[in-house]
């Protein structure tokens, strides 16, 4: 087969499902392949070669690549549904062997940091029989262009395979050291932060929920995030944060006002009124009532200062807050999507963990560029928590860093590489911007803090220098000003609350089905205990359990792949059990079928319990909008 056609059909079979990296793809070329070598061995067998730093290095055995392949997977167990981590694609030999033996849900990413070597390789040898599949996953290129990849091509639902990540490596990569570093890192971190997706417990997902229909006739009446959507096309923003080094620079702030759309976070708000900045606009985040007693309650926040946030923030905040709001949808799916999916002015936006990230995500949607961040220490800088004009010790305590006690603390580094110490949380927040920057990259990013840990990415100036070079002429409008005014008629406000209590009946129903499922399944695994003795099961009673425990694989399933909201609710418990499902493997042993048939035993019985929980909190919901409704029936027949 010719170049030309090996090459098409390679193109085409990446399409399907290493679409992705499409773009990656079209920018090289193909035509220029520098420092590949073929030759000639004894046995006139022809021998790839690479050079690096003027040494040549073969891409495979030059006597047997076969045997070679065969070797190199000898290493790796099978026996389970694992994420394969392969440094080199060279001429596909070790991929060919992988195929042959991998289960169907394991997936394998192939990590190639020499371009003309993927090149080379895409023009010569047929990948397609390795590419057609949806488990074979192609990153390449260099450190940046390599994160942009792997944030798009590691997946959500491959959190499965966390615990069963396994390596290989050609023998020739060992030269990329610290490359192969940098991948395993980064798929590691997109790993982990998409488990962390997943949620908080249940009663928090509970809080936030009840939060959100408490909120209706404040979400109602929100404007819509698109009414501000490139309104500041390239023009300055700046993110005023309460971390300890606010204090060292916010005087400076001053003098980009009307020059930078300002948004503040609700704990640096204070801090800007005592520089006598007005802010365009204030973030929120928090579900709880101290951020309303701290920030909000008996405040008096000027009408033009817009407040942002997402829907679930405590109720008396956005019931008594005089100015225009901005409300969006933290979640693009589940239980908050659904609840506002029936709000048309409510769009979703990935606002991260923090205030800070609802503001430069904000930002990043009305077209800001340059977004610079001052008070974003995401450390304990000199031992404290936040800066000492935005802390209030009466509510708060002492302001030190104490939070990061009992198994809290991490260390991050800061621009100049001094460890600091720091937050779990913070290490979220700073990971958000990272990837917010490798999305991103036209948006430059100014670290303006003049301290803390190191976001990597942004370019690190101080904040007199960011205002002299960046905001130096007017804006425009206030960001108030390019928001309508919205009236919301009683006649709109029956017409959602119908709409609403109508939806929830059927969510109910879907959950009543849920637990009828996970009950008649927990009493057919109860019933395998009794019948069979698992410590002297044959190989044929290991057999039958198993496919009388499939079922149990279906229920998973359907709450997984549906559409419904109510998902939202499982997502946590049966990811970490599938997590541990996935690290026994697919061995049909007496231990490793006892343990998943307890693992699922514990699995239908939290699902059948916790759903009565669920289904009250939806009645609750009913309970909350019903009244509402007939409270303004009897507003509308009085008047």
């Amino acid at each position: 087969m010719s170049s030309t056609k090996i090459f098409s059909k390679n193109l085409e079979s990446l399409s399907k499902f290493n679409f992705a990296i499409y773009p990656y793809i079209n920018e090289l070329d193909f035509d220029n392949i520098k420092d590949i070598y073929e030759e000639k061995t004894k046995n006139n067998l022809t021998t790839i070669s690479f050079k690096r730093n003027e040494k040549k290095y073969l891409l495979h055995s030059k006597y047997d690549p076969i045997q070679e392949a065969e070797r190199l997977v000898k290493n790796v167990d099978f026996e389970r549904d694992s994420l394969i981590v392969v440094f080199g694609i060279g001429l596909g030999y070790h991929l060919s062997e992988i195929k042959k033996r991998i289960s169907e849900d394991t997936r394998v990413f192939i990590i190639e940091h020499n371009i003309d070597v993927l090149k080379y390789a895409l023009k010569n040898v047929d990948f397609s029989e390795i590419f057609n599949t949806p488990q074979f996953f192609l990153i390449f290129g260099n450190e940046d262009v390599m994160k942009q990849q792997i944030l798009t091509q590691v997946r959500a639902n491959f959190y499965n395979m966390s615990l069963n990540t396994q390596y290989m490596l050609l023998p020739n990569y060992h030269i990329y050291g610290k490359a192969n570093v940098m991948a395993m890192k980064q798929i590691a971190e997109r790993l982990s932060n998409n488990i962390t997706m997943f949620g908080n417990s249940i009663q928090d997902m509970f809080n936030g929920f009840a939060h959100n229909y408490l909120n209706i006739d404040a979400i109602m009446k929100s404007n819509c995030l698109d009414e501000i959507k490139d309104k500041y096309k390239n023009k300055p923003a700046i993110i005023v944060a309460s971390g300890p080094s606010l204090q060292k620079n916010i005087q400076y702030l001053k003098d980009a006002e009307g020059n930078a759309l300002i948004i503040a976070c609700d704990a640096s708000l204070n801090a800007c009124k005592l520089h006598g900045i007005k802010p365009d606009a204030i973030a929120s985040i928090e579900r709880d009532e101290p951020t309303y007693e701290l920030y909000y309650k008996d405040q008096e926040i000027d009408k033009d200062i817009v407040l942002l946030g997402p829907g679930l923030l405590w109720p008396k905040i956005l019931e008594e807050y005089n100015g225009k709001t901005i409300i969006m949808s933290k979640m693009h799916d589940g239980v908050e999507n659904w609840w506002h999916s029936h709000f048309e002015n409510i769009r979703y936006t990935n606002q991260g963990h923090s205030c800070a990230t609802v503001a430069f995500a904000v930002a990043k949607e009305a077209g800001c560029n340059p977004i610079i961040l001052i008070g974003q220490d995401l450390a304990y800088t000199n031992g404290k928590k936040h800066s000492d004009i935005t802390h209030n010790v009466e509510y708060e305590g002492e302001n030190d860093d104490r939070e990061a006690e009992d198994g809290n603390e991490v260390y991050l580094e800061d621009y100049e590489g001094n460890l600091l110490r720091s937050h779990w949380a913070y290490q979220i927040f700073k990971t958000w911007y990272e990837y917010q920057i490798i999305y991103y990259p036209n948006i430059e990013v100014i670290d303006a803090t003049e301290g803390g840990a190191y976001i990597k990415g942004s370019k690190v100036m101080t904040l007199k220098e960011a205002v002299n070079k960046y905001c130096n002429e007017p804006i425009g409008e206030k960001m108030v000003e390019h928001l309508k005014n919205v009236t919301v008629s009683q006649k709109d406000k029956m017409i959602k609350y119908n709409e609403i209590i109508k939806d929830t009946h059927s969510e109910i129903k879907k959950l009543k089905d849920i637990k009828e499922m996970a009950n008649k399944h927990y009493d057919i695994l109860k019933k395998i205990d009794k019948e069979y003795n698992f410590d002297n099961c044959s190989d044929d009673q290991l057999e039958k359990i198993i496919l009388k425990m499939q079922p149990g694989d279906k229920i998973i399933q359907k709450i997984l792949h549906s559409e419904d909201s109510i998902k939202t609710f499982y997502l946590q418990i049966i990811t970490q059990t599938i997590i541990f499902v996935k690290q026994i493997g697919n061995l049909i042993t007496i231990e490793n079928v006892k343990r998943n048939y307890e693992l699922q035993l514990n699995l239908m019985y939290i699902i059948a319990e916790s759903t009565e929980y669920i289904i009250d909190e939806y009645k609750k919901l009913l309970d909350f909008i019903n009244s509402k409704h007939d409270q303004l029936k009897e507003e509308m027949y009085e008047d």
